[in-house]
């Protein structure tokens, strides 16, 4: 049963009286034919920690395992907080190893301690060797489940070996051919095995052209692999090739939300998702202020812009009424086009090679936008100068005059916005440093400071003031 956000809100009402009522038996009818993602929307949205342990203890050991990685991590917390050792060892037994490496990484040090002390020999051996390996890397999101055969084995030795491991391996894409040394030598489909007599060698059937990862590949680097080449399953090898083990597609998907949800996050100004379930504002504060210190220097070098400039706006008070208007569109093309390439640096649309190219493109694009954008503010500013005039000081400026300062103040802002916005990011790849930090306060800051020195200059230039 597949659930939507109306028949949620419902269906959790539902499940609050039915634990205030004791009927357990009601409650475990429901949850039977619920997928654990819908029971973790559940959990999520229960007021009462009590409530939410009441309803996870119904589950059986395979539910919850499947469940509790989908719980929000701020109720994660608690939930586990609450939990008998008992019961997170059987659910961590029930784990594949990735998922197991994971939700064990993720408890009190005393309490994962306990729990791999319990849970079975293999299970804990895997889960320590996959703690080796640095989180955000292929080997740190791989699972060591996987179904392998040598290359000189059949069709028929290949299917018993997929069944001995179809309770371990909870879905099987591909089985990878190795040689005697474990060493990565092919692929074969699920099509290829059905399709194929039983006494067919596998090596004759193998596709041996195969896609893998290095053990050591950056995640999104994986993401970036797997969706480039349509792959739903990924093994992942050492140097020596040799098969450690295999990246699913939903693990791919995890790592293309999380990356995503950490680029906004730094586009923000915001440290990092802690920040979501920490309840100290001293803590939020403190990974937030540095960025909005910047954005205050920025703030004060761009009001010593205008006080350089403050003689002409005494003169021609008009002009102050675009400041916000070439202030908000230089900010708007420069965030406009670092957007642009940060996610095409993510996705490996955007190389760092293709910065000439990349900056003509948006360079081109800048000017036309410009010239549309600027011929608009040139119209109203003439039309707002003829009709209203623009103060004592102005009765010497024509329309005209004011227009075309206006309008070409804006085309040349949004050239050097498109310009910074493109640069910026492609120069902070090229040193190894995340071009996301490009964006947000640095880009509409920098932009600012740029927009008002252009501005003043145009006007001083062409109003002879």
């Amino acid at each position: 049963m597949r659930i939507d956000e109306i028949d949620l809100r419902e269906l959790t009402n539902s499940f609050e009286f039915f634990i205030k009522e004791g009927q357990e038996a009601r409650l475990r009818h429901l949850l039977i034919s619920m997928h654990p993602s819908d029971i973790a929307a559940i959990i999520n949205r229960i007021g009462k920690d009590e409530n939410r342990l009441y309803l996870f203890n119904l589950l059986d050991k395979e539910v919850a395992s499947d469940t509790i990685l989908k719980i929000d991590e701020a109720v994660r917390e608690d939930l586990i907080e609450m939990l008998e050792q008992d019961l997170l060892t059987d659910i961590v037994d029930e784990m594949e190893s990735d998922d197991a490496t994971d939700f064990i990484s993720e408890l009190p040090e005393e309490i994962a301690k306990d729990v791999l002390e319990n849970v079975e020999q293999e299970d804990a051996e895997e889960v320590k060797q996959l703690m080796q390996h640095r989180e955000d890397t292929a080997g740190g999101i791989m699972a060591l489940e996987i179904v392998s055969v040598n290359k000189n084995a059949t069709v028929d030795e290949a299917i018993l070996e997929i069944r001995k491991k179809a309770e371990e391996i909870e879905e099987i894409y591909n089985v990878f051919v190795v040689d005697d040394a474990n060493k990565l030598v092919g692929q074969l489909s699920m099509k290829a095995l059905i399709l194929a007599s039983g006494q067919k060698p596998i090596a004759e059937i193998m596709e041996k052209d195969v896609a893998s990862v290095h053990v050591d590949m950056d995640q999104e680097e994986v993401a970036n692999y797997a969706r480039k080449y349509d792959l739903v399953s990924v093994p992942v090898v050492d140097d020596d090739y040799h098969l450690l083990g295999r990246i699913t597609i939903d693990d791919i998907m995890d790592v293309i939300e999380e990356e995503a949800s950490e680029d906004l996050q730094r586009m923000a100004g915001i440290a990092d998702e802690e920040e979501l379930r920490e309840p100290s504002s001293f803590r939020i504060v403190r990974g937030r202020i540095p960025w909005l210190i910047f954005g205050l220097v920025g703030g004060l070098w761009g009001a010593e812009v205008i006080k350089l400039f403050e003689g002409q706006l005494a003169k021609v008070h008009i002009l102050a009424i675009f400041i916000p208007i070439i202030l908000s569109m230089g900010g708007n093309i420069g965030m406009q086009s670092s957007a642009i390439v940060v996610r095409g640096l993510a996705t490996g649309e955007i190389d760092v090679k293709d910065v000439y190219k990349r900056i003509f493109r948006e360079l081109k694009v800048s000017l036309i936008n410009g010239i549309v954008l600027g011929i608009l503010l040139f119209v109203y500013a003439f039309i707002r100068m003829d009709v209203q005039g623009g103060g004592s000081h102005s009765s010497t400026i024509l329309p005209l005059e004011l227009g075309a300062v206006v309008g070409v103040s804006l085309l040349t802002v949004i050239l050097v916005a498109g310009f910074v916005g493109t640069t910026v990011p492609l120069l902070l790849k090229k040193v190894k440093i995340d071009p996301a930090l490009a964006t947000g306060p640095f880009i509409t800051t920098s932009n600012d400071i740029i927009a008002l020195f252009i501005y003043f200059a145009m006007a001083t230039l062409f109003l002879n003031i």
